[in-house]
């Protein structure tokens, strides 16, 4: 499966980055870099997860980070739509409770 990460769509108030594929050692950086850039001048980072189709520790150690870095610069990393391997990880080590979780892009973008 191909990888691509984009800044889907930018307002005052919020970013909306798009991630498509599987995040990885190798992709993380990626997804880590488009959610910096999208973090510049907003309050919210909505983090487009519906396209994922794997995810490793790599990639929870890149969300983790970028939520701290996000809430030191007073904004917040709100995640939508999450795919059934974004599910499944987040359910196996107990990381859902972590991250604000949005059914929809509608929803995480009211906040």
């Amino acid at each position: 499966m191909d990888f691509e990460v984009s800044i889907d769509e930018r307002a005052d108030a919020y970013s909306v980055v798009a991630v498509h594929g599987e995040v990885d050692l190798h992709t993380a950086p990626k997804v880590q870099y488009a959610i910096e850039r999208g973090s510049e001048g907003v309050e919210a980072v909505i983090l487009d997860v519906t396209e994922i189709a794997f995810m490793d520790s790599t990639a929870l150690s890149t969300l983790m980070r970028a939520r701290e870095l996000l809430e030191k610069k007073g904004a917040s990393l709100r995640l939508t739509t999450p795919s059934k391997a974004v599910e499944r990880i987040f359910a196996v080590t107990g990381f859902g409770d972590y991250f604000d979780i949005y059914p929809s892009r509608e929803a995480a973008i009211a906040g």
